[in-house]
């Protein structure tokens, strides 16, 4: 071997090891790579999470790669990871669950409900017969400004939230709202179950609660 290619061959195999020593190089697959001062003249934020948290993410074949910085883009609908003065937003087709520790609680993202599905929701439930899902959308809006008698346009990210209930191969859209929630399921049971443990289903450890305590309800009625 002459000295050209031994050089070529020992950069090679240098920067290999670095793309090996940060777990993967696979999240670094077909995403786009942007810089922090994107959103900067943009009033609002279109991230689901207020700071930026450790996380998993879960390969396609449920490999783990851990990461110090993740967060969900509502405006794209897309999971990001920051390193250093970057922003890499992630290939929707190379992971299909995410997990975020926010305050020392568990957020867990999934797409493919449906296996063509690539929609990432927070995943609130889930169990073998039924998920509750919360969908974060952001949409970036220009909007009139009136100043000193002259007018200028900003623009502005607005957020929503929907929620689901996903069963039987079906998607439903439901509110939140303990009582309009409760008739949706139309179980008696529950209804009294949750007026007896004062159960507020906007927050998210009741929630889990009355599901639980719905399907255990259900089996008992088979």
């Amino acid at each position: 071997m002459n000295k050209q290619n031994l050089t070529t061959l020992l950069v090679f195999l240098f920067l290999g090891s670095g793309a090996w020593a940060q777990g993967d190089p696979l999240y670094n697959t077909n995403n786009e790579v942007f810089t922090e001062k994107r959103y900067s003249k943009v009033q609002g934020s279109p991230y689901f999470n207020k700071e930026w948290n450790k996380g998993n993410l879960y390969d396609i074949k449920d490999k783990v790669l851990p990461h110090a910085s993740i967060n969900y883009n509502g405006e794209t609908g897309l999971m990001e990871i920051k390193e250093e003065e970057k922003t890499i937003q992630l290939n929707q087709n190379l992971y299909n669950r995410v997990e975020i520790m926010v305050e020392g609680k568990k957020q867990v993202f999934v797409n493919r409900i449906t296996p063509v599905d690539l929609t990432y929701y927070r995943a609130v439930y889930q169990s073998d017969i039924m998920q509750f899902l919360e969908k974060f959308q952001s949409t970036l809006k220009e909007e009139e400004v009136a100043t000193y008698g002259a007018s200028k346009s900003r623009s502005k990210f607005v957020n929503k939230t929907k929620f689901y209930i996903f069963r039987d191969g079906k998607m439903e859209e439901v509110n939140r709202n303990t009582k309009k929630l409760v008739e949706h399921l139309k179980s008696a049971r529950l209804k009294g179950y949750v007026k007896k443990n004062k159960l507020n289903l906007k927050k998210d450890e009741d929630l889990v609660k009355a599901l639980a305590y719905y399907e255990s309800s259900m089996m008992k009625n088979k």
